[in-house]
């Protein structure tokens, strides 16, 4: 109940209420109308439920309920669609912070190791490729395959 009272004292609040019940009595109005011309057309009597005040009023209530209903369901949806929006986000920089780290421990794995690799090239270059053919060629000279015999019938 407060929180209503404080709606209705805020002025701008308190004019949204009030065009939104105007936009409910139109509806209404524009409901009965339709309702007598569907009656008019199939040639019954003209009077409807809701030319009576109480009826009148009763359907302007449940037409005031249905728009209030609506606005409530719009603004949680986009209440929703906006807390779904800040989770994508936030998940997309923990993601980007976690690659960020994870690249700049590769960079660091990489210089902390190229020193190593700079003295594996050299020490390449210099003359271990020489030994490396020759211990190849020795096991590969060492393995005989056995001789093919052909099928004989």
């Amino acid at each position: 109940i407060n929180k209503a009272w404080k709606t209705l004292e805020n002025e701008e609040t308190r004019n949204k209420c009030m065009d939104v019940i105007e936009e409910a009595r139109a509806r209404t109005d524009h409901m009965i109308n339709e309702k007598r011309k569907k009656l008019k057309r199939e040639g019954k009597d003209g009077r409807v439920d809701e030319d009576e005040p109480g009826n009148y009023k009763h359907a302007v209530y449940v037409m005031t309920m249905k728009l209030f209903a609506d606005m409530e369901r719009k603004r949680r949806d986009l209440e929703q669609r906006d807390m779904e929006e800040r989770k994508r986000k936030r998940e997309q920089e923990i993601e980007k912070e976690e690659k960020a780290t994870i690249e700049k421990e590769w960079q660091k794995n990489f210089e902390e190791s190229r020193q190593s690799r700079v003295n594996s090239w050299k020490a390449f270059q210099a003359g271990g490729s020489g030994s490396t053919k020759n211990k190849n060629k020795k096991v590969r000279s060492s393995f005989k395959p056995p001789k093919h015999k052909a099928e004989s019938r």
